[in-house]
Protein backbone atom coordinates (compact mmCIF):
# COMPACT_ATOMS: atom_id res chain seq x y z
CA UNK A 1 0.00 0.00 0.00
CA UNK A 2 1.26 3.21 -1.21
CA UNK A 3 1.53 6.06 1.59
CA UNK A 4 0.01 9.35 1.29
CA UNK A 5 2.13 12.07 -0.04
CA UNK A 6 0.77 15.59 1.73
CA UNK A 7 0.89 17.81 -1.43
CA UNK A 8 2.87 21.45 -1.20
CA UNK A 9 1.14 24.45 -1.40
CA UNK A 10 3.04 26.99 -2.99
CA UNK A 11 2.03 30.76 -2.16
CA UNK A 12 2.96 31.47 -5.86
CA UNK A 13 3.33 30.04 -9.22
CA UNK A 14 5.51 30.61 -12.58
CA UNK A 15 4.09 31.04 -16.59
CA UNK A 16 6.42 32.04 -18.94
CA UNK A 17 4.52 34.69 -21.22
CA UNK A 18 3.88 32.37 -24.21
CA UNK A 19 6.20 33.42 -27.63
CA UNK A 20 8.11 36.04 -25.74
CA UNK A 21 9.40 33.83 -22.99
CA UNK A 22 9.05 36.70 -19.94
CA UNK A 23 8.45 35.19 -16.31
CA UNK A 24 5.22 35.76 -15.16
CA UNK A 25 4.54 34.99 -11.37
CA UNK A 26 0.91 34.87 -10.19
CA UNK A 27 0.66 34.97 -5.97
CA UNK A 28 -2.03 32.24 -5.05
CA UNK A 29 -2.51 33.42 -1.23
CA UNK A 30 -4.57 36.71 -0.41
CA UNK A 31 -1.92 39.32 0.73
CA UNK A 32 1.35 37.92 -0.49
CA UNK A 33 3.03 40.98 -1.42
CA UNK A 34 6.21 40.72 -3.74
CA UNK A 35 8.10 42.46 -1.46
CA UNK A 36 7.96 39.63 1.63
CA UNK A 37 7.99 36.60 -1.60
CA UNK A 38 11.42 37.07 -3.14
CA UNK A 39 15.18 38.44 -2.35
CA UNK A 40 17.58 39.84 -4.41
CA UNK A 41 19.64 36.17 -5.79
CA UNK A 42 15.76 34.96 -7.06
CA UNK A 43 15.11 38.71 -8.48
CA UNK A 44 18.44 38.82 -10.44
CA UNK A 45 18.55 34.75 -11.64
CA UNK A 46 14.57 35.58 -13.45
CA UNK A 47 15.84 38.46 -15.35
CA UNK A 48 19.05 36.36 -16.21
CA UNK A 49 16.88 33.89 -17.60
CA UNK A 50 13.69 35.66 -19.02
CA UNK A 51 15.27 39.34 -19.10
CA UNK A 52 11.56 40.59 -17.59
CA UNK A 53 9.56 39.72 -14.72
CA UNK A 54 5.74 40.31 -14.33
CA UNK A 55 4.56 40.15 -10.65
CA UNK A 56 0.97 39.48 -11.03
CA UNK A 57 -1.91 39.43 -8.23
CA UNK A 58 -0.20 40.52 -5.41
CA UNK A 59 -0.95 42.72 -2.24
CA UNK A 60 1.84 45.48 -2.78
CA UNK A 61 1.06 48.82 -2.36
CA UNK A 62 2.83 51.79 -3.98
CA UNK A 63 4.92 52.42 -0.94
CA UNK A 64 5.74 48.83 -0.94
CA UNK A 65 6.89 48.70 -4.52
CA UNK A 66 8.76 51.79 -3.74
CA UNK A 67 10.57 49.80 -0.60
CA UNK A 68 11.15 47.06 -3.65
CA UNK A 69 12.99 48.91 -5.05
CA UNK A 70 15.73 49.75 -2.30
CA UNK A 71 15.86 46.10 -0.93
CA UNK A 72 16.96 45.05 -4.80
CA UNK A 73 18.90 47.99 -5.90
CA UNK A 74 22.20 49.71 -4.77
CA UNK A 75 21.36 53.18 -6.05
CA UNK A 76 18.29 54.49 -7.12
CA UNK A 77 18.24 57.10 -9.94
CA UNK A 78 15.67 58.90 -11.78
CA UNK A 79 14.64 60.44 -15.22
CA UNK A 80 15.62 64.30 -14.89
CA UNK A 81 12.40 65.10 -16.82
CA UNK A 82 9.67 63.37 -14.20
CA UNK A 83 8.71 64.44 -10.87
CA UNK A 84 9.38 61.98 -7.84
CA UNK A 85 6.16 60.65 -6.43
CA UNK A 86 8.00 58.71 -3.88
CA UNK A 87 11.83 58.72 -2.51
CA UNK A 88 12.15 55.96 -5.30
CA UNK A 89 9.27 56.84 -8.26
CA UNK A 90 7.77 58.68 -10.00
CA UNK A 91 4.74 58.55 -12.42
CA UNK A 92 4.69 58.07 -15.64
CA UNK A 93 3.21 60.92 -17.81
CA UNK A 94 4.83 61.01 -21.49
CA UNK A 95 1.90 62.43 -23.65
CA UNK A 96 -0.69 59.95 -25.57
CA UNK A 97 1.72 59.23 -28.70
CA UNK A 98 2.85 55.91 -29.02
CA UNK A 99 6.49 55.54 -27.61
CA UNK A 100 8.98 53.79 -29.21
CA UNK A 101 11.57 50.70 -27.69
CA UNK A 102 14.31 51.99 -25.94
CA UNK A 103 17.05 51.11 -23.62
CA UNK A 104 16.31 53.58 -20.21
CA UNK A 105 18.54 56.71 -20.50
CA UNK A 106 20.33 54.84 -23.37
CA UNK A 107 21.30 57.94 -25.36
CA UNK A 108 22.90 59.58 -21.71
CA UNK A 109 26.27 58.67 -19.97
CA UNK A 110 24.69 56.86 -17.28
CA UNK A 111 22.06 53.53 -17.66
CA UNK A 112 20.43 51.80 -14.95
CA UNK A 113 20.45 48.17 -15.33
CA UNK A 114 17.19 47.99 -13.82
CA UNK A 115 14.09 49.66 -15.19
CA UNK A 116 10.88 48.61 -12.35
CA UNK A 117 7.00 49.84 -13.42
CA UNK A 118 3.40 49.39 -10.99
CA UNK A 119 0.13 49.86 -11.74
CA UNK A 120 -1.43 52.15 -9.95
CA UNK A 121 -4.82 52.37 -11.76
CA UNK A 122 -4.81 50.39 -15.14
CA UNK A 123 -6.52 51.59 -18.64
CA UNK A 124 -9.88 50.20 -19.33
CA UNK A 125 -8.24 49.57 -23.01
CA UNK A 126 -5.18 49.80 -25.05
CA UNK A 127 -2.27 52.21 -23.29
CA UNK A 128 -0.31 48.71 -23.20
CA UNK A 129 3.35 48.20 -21.98
CA UNK A 130 5.50 47.11 -24.68
CA UNK A 131 8.85 44.88 -24.36
CA UNK A 132 11.48 43.28 -26.71
CA UNK A 133 14.04 41.00 -25.88
CA UNK A 134 17.12 42.34 -27.39
CA UNK A 135 18.81 38.71 -27.58
CA UNK A 136 16.64 37.78 -29.57
CA UNK A 137 16.65 40.58 -31.56
CA UNK A 138 20.28 40.14 -32.28
CA UNK A 139 19.81 36.27 -32.84
CA UNK A 140 17.30 37.28 -35.64
CA UNK A 141 19.24 40.10 -37.60
CA UNK A 142 20.76 39.21 -40.67
CA UNK A 143 24.49 38.36 -40.72
CA UNK A 144 25.35 41.39 -42.75
CA UNK A 145 23.25 43.84 -40.40
CA UNK A 146 25.11 42.11 -37.32
CA UNK A 147 28.11 42.51 -38.15
CA UNK A 148 27.47 46.23 -38.95
CA UNK A 149 26.41 46.38 -35.25
CA UNK A 150 29.70 44.45 -33.98
CA UNK A 151 31.95 46.44 -35.86
CA UNK A 152 30.53 50.15 -35.39
CA UNK A 153 29.18 52.25 -32.64
CA UNK A 154 26.03 54.44 -33.53
CA UNK A 155 26.42 58.10 -32.65
CA UNK A 156 23.09 60.14 -30.37
CA UNK A 157 23.54 64.10 -30.59
CA UNK A 158 21.08 66.41 -29.47
CA UNK A 159 20.50 69.69 -27.50
CA UNK A 160 19.39 68.81 -23.93
CA UNK A 161 18.05 72.00 -21.22
CA UNK A 162 20.83 72.92 -19.06
CA UNK A 163 18.25 72.33 -15.78
CA UNK A 164 17.35 68.69 -17.05
CA UNK A 165 21.40 67.95 -17.27
CA UNK A 166 22.46 69.50 -13.68
CA UNK A 167 19.45 67.24 -12.30
CA UNK A 168 20.53 64.13 -14.19
CA UNK A 169 24.63 64.84 -12.97
CA UNK A 170 22.70 65.95 -9.67
CA UNK A 171 21.56 62.39 -9.22
CA UNK A 172 23.80 60.49 -11.05
CA UNK A 173 26.97 62.04 -9.19
CA UNK A 174 25.06 61.87 -6.19
CA UNK A 175 25.90 66.08 -6.01
CA UNK A 176 23.90 69.26 -4.61
CA UNK A 177 22.10 70.34 -7.86
CA UNK A 178 23.12 73.83 -6.69
CA UNK A 179 26.35 72.52 -6.41
CA UNK A 180 26.28 71.21 -10.45
CA UNK A 181 28.45 73.70 -13.04
CA UNK A 182 30.35 73.45 -16.24
CA UNK A 183 33.53 71.35 -14.63
CA UNK A 184 30.87 68.20 -14.20
CA UNK A 185 30.40 68.34 -17.48
CA UNK A 186 33.81 68.34 -18.31
CA UNK A 187 33.95 65.55 -15.88
CA UNK A 188 32.06 63.40 -17.34
CA UNK A 189 33.26 64.37 -20.81
CA UNK A 190 37.02 62.70 -19.55
CA UNK A 191 34.88 59.55 -17.08
CA UNK A 192 32.53 58.38 -19.84
CA UNK A 193 33.69 56.99 -23.06
CA UNK A 194 31.92 58.53 -26.20
CA UNK A 195 29.99 61.15 -24.44
CA UNK A 196 30.49 64.99 -25.47
CA UNK A 197 28.78 67.45 -23.73
CA UNK A 198 29.24 71.14 -24.83
CA UNK A 199 27.87 74.43 -23.63
CA UNK A 200 25.70 76.40 -26.10
CA UNK A 201 24.19 78.88 -24.20
CA UNK A 202 22.95 79.37 -20.73
CA UNK A 203 19.91 77.36 -20.78
CA UNK A 204 20.82 74.74 -23.56
CA UNK A 205 23.74 72.04 -23.27
CA UNK A 206 24.80 70.27 -26.66
CA UNK A 207 25.55 66.39 -25.96
CA UNK A 208 26.96 64.31 -28.49
CA UNK A 209 27.16 60.00 -27.10
CA UNK A 210 29.16 57.70 -29.07
CA UNK A 211 28.27 53.94 -28.07
CA UNK A 212 27.48 50.58 -29.38
CA UNK A 213 23.83 49.44 -30.30
CA UNK A 214 24.84 46.17 -28.53
CA UNK A 215 25.06 45.40 -24.54
CA UNK A 216 26.05 43.27 -22.47
CA UNK A 217 23.73 42.21 -20.06
CA UNK A 218 24.83 42.84 -16.21
CA UNK A 219 22.43 39.43 -15.45
CA UNK A 220 22.78 37.12 -18.23
CA UNK A 221 26.30 37.81 -19.74
CA UNK A 222 24.80 37.46 -23.18
CA UNK A 223 25.14 40.08 -25.80
CA UNK A 224 21.83 41.78 -27.07
CA UNK A 225 20.31 44.82 -29.37
CA UNK A 226 19.54 46.94 -26.30
CA UNK A 227 19.39 50.94 -27.30
CA UNK A 228 17.40 54.17 -27.78
CA UNK A 229 17.20 53.62 -31.91
CA UNK A 230 13.64 53.15 -32.24
CA UNK A 231 12.46 56.48 -29.83
CA UNK A 232 11.26 58.22 -27.12
CA UNK A 233 11.73 61.80 -27.22
CA UNK A 234 8.26 63.01 -25.43
CA UNK A 235 10.41 65.19 -22.77
CA UNK A 236 13.62 66.00 -25.10
CA UNK A 237 14.13 67.43 -28.65
CA UNK A 238 14.44 63.96 -30.96
CA UNK A 239 18.44 62.76 -31.24
CA UNK A 240 19.97 62.48 -34.92
CA UNK A 241 21.22 58.72 -34.53
CA UNK A 242 23.90 58.14 -37.23
CA UNK A 243 26.95 55.62 -37.63
CA UNK A 244 30.00 57.33 -35.35
CA UNK A 245 31.63 58.86 -37.60
CA UNK A 246 28.61 60.63 -38.89
CA UNK A 247 27.03 58.58 -42.04
CA UNK A 248 23.81 58.07 -41.91
CA UNK A 249 22.26 54.07 -41.27
CA UNK A 250 20.79 52.61 -44.34
CA UNK A 251 17.12 52.97 -44.56
CA UNK A 252 17.45 49.22 -45.16
CA UNK A 253 18.74 48.65 -41.90
CA UNK A 254 16.30 50.51 -40.25
CA UNK A 255 13.67 48.37 -42.11
CA UNK A 256 15.09 45.36 -40.75
CA UNK A 257 15.19 46.68 -37.05
CA UNK A 258 11.59 47.48 -37.18
CA UNK A 259 10.59 44.69 -38.72
CA UNK A 260 12.36 42.35 -36.26
CA UNK A 261 11.67 44.66 -33.11
CA UNK A 262 7.86 44.25 -33.90
CA UNK A 263 7.43 40.74 -34.57
CA UNK A 264 8.96 40.10 -30.70
CA UNK A 265 7.25 43.10 -29.50
CA UNK A 266 5.23 41.87 -26.40
CA UNK A 267 2.62 44.03 -25.27
CA UNK A 268 1.22 44.01 -21.82
CA UNK A 269 -2.31 44.74 -20.55
CA UNK A 270 -1.54 46.09 -17.06
CA UNK A 271 -4.05 44.81 -14.56
CA UNK A 272 -3.81 47.27 -10.86
CA UNK A 273 -1.16 45.97 -8.83
CA UNK A 274 0.72 44.45 -11.18
CA UNK A 275 4.53 44.95 -11.09
CA UNK A 276 7.18 44.70 -13.69
CA UNK A 277 10.90 44.92 -13.75
CA UNK A 278 13.02 44.93 -16.73
CA UNK A 279 16.73 44.06 -17.69
CA UNK A 280 17.61 47.41 -18.78
CA UNK A 281 20.83 45.89 -20.49
CA UNK A 282 18.98 43.42 -22.81
CA UNK A 283 15.36 43.91 -23.34
CA UNK A 284 13.81 47.46 -24.66
CA UNK A 285 10.32 48.89 -23.69
CA UNK A 286 7.79 51.43 -24.91
CA UNK A 287 4.30 52.12 -25.06
CA UNK A 288 1.41 51.15 -27.38
CA UNK A 289 -0.68 54.68 -27.84
CA UNK A 290 -2.53 55.73 -24.57
CA UNK A 291 -6.19 55.52 -25.31
CA UNK A 292 -7.36 55.93 -21.52
CA UNK A 293 -5.58 58.98 -20.20
CA UNK A 294 -7.06 57.22 -16.31
CA UNK A 295 -4.03 54.79 -16.23
CA UNK A 296 -1.45 55.37 -13.57
CA UNK A 297 1.79 54.14 -13.59
CA UNK A 298 4.94 54.56 -11.95
CA UNK A 299 8.16 54.08 -12.45
CA UNK A 300 11.70 53.87 -11.37
CA UNK A 301 15.49 53.10 -12.47
CA UNK A 302 18.59 51.54 -10.44
CA UNK A 303 21.80 49.67 -10.33
CA UNK A 304 21.86 46.24 -8.86
CA UNK A 305 23.68 44.80 -5.91
CA UNK A 306 27.31 44.05 -6.77
CA UNK A 307 27.49 45.66 -9.90
CA UNK A 308 28.74 48.94 -11.42
CA UNK A 309 26.68 51.91 -11.19
CA UNK A 310 27.92 53.22 -14.64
Amino acid sequence: MLNKVQSVVFPFYRQPVPCYGFECVYAVESGLRVSDSINSETLYGDLAHSGAVIYRDFADTLEDFNNLVSAHSSRVTFDPARKAATSNTAEIEAGVYEMGLHRENGNLPFNPDLQWFYCLEPALVGSETTMCDGWRVLFELSAKTRKHFETRDIRYVRRIPWANVKRFLSIELNLPIEDITDEHLYQVNEHVKGQAYQRIDQNLISSEFVVSALEISRFSGRKAFCNSMLGPSVNYEPPLITWADGEDISLDIWDEIKEITARNTYSHFWKKGDIVVIDNTRVMHGRRRLDDTSRRIFGAQSYRHGGSSQ
